[in-house]
């Protein structure tokens, strides 16, 4: 199971790409996020992915607030906070061939099928409806692939798990 430092970490083949915008609902850091618009400044409003099997996905991903990423007053880590709506959220973009550590893998609960959060190093991962990611073989769906093998099938709803996952 991925470490659940305080952070999103990845591995870029070249310079890193991070971007600012404002969170359009409440978010999860590791959560794969999509630009759904500007704000009234100008500035882009991120959410999470809501579509299942998003074709052609783009790699961003929430991270940690870097301003300042500490605790919220309970003994939750800022890996686990929720960034309000309203706020400020940092996207990296990840490329081809990038490792994201610290994705979110579905809970088998928010799934149609469960089997869908069974995942095997190797597998191609794709979008579920609340951010996270799920086993995928629908074609231009995929977005990353499994470094690790986990099982997250019986889990409850709401119940995600972080998983390494490499770029496609």
């Amino acid at each position: 199971m991925s470490d659940p430092t305080a952070t999103i970490e990845g591995k870029s083949y070249g310079e890193p790409i991070y971007r600012e915008g404002e969170a359009g609902s409440d978010l999860t850091p590791g959560e794969l996020l999509v630009r759904t618009g500007t704000n009234s400044a100008g500035e882009p409003i991120y959410d999470s992915v809501s579509t299942v099997d998003k074709l052609d996905p783009q790699a961003q991903f929430a991270q940690v607030p870097s301003t300042p990423p500490q605790r919220d007053g309970t003994d939750t880590d800022p890996v686990g906070q929720t960034i309000p709506s309203g706020t400020i959220v940092e996207v990296r973009i990840f490329r081809r061939g990038d490792t994201v550590k610290g994705a979110l893998l579905a809970a088998g609960g928010d799934l149609a099928s469960a089997g869908d959060a069974d995942v095997s190093v190797g597998d191609t991962l794709g979008s579920n409806d609340d951010g996270s990611l799920k086993a995928t073989s629908t074609a231009g769906a995929g977005v990353a692939e499994a470094n690790e093998a986990l099982d997250n099938s019986g889990a409850s709803a709401g119940d995600r798990v972080r998983i390494d996952v490499e770029v496609l």
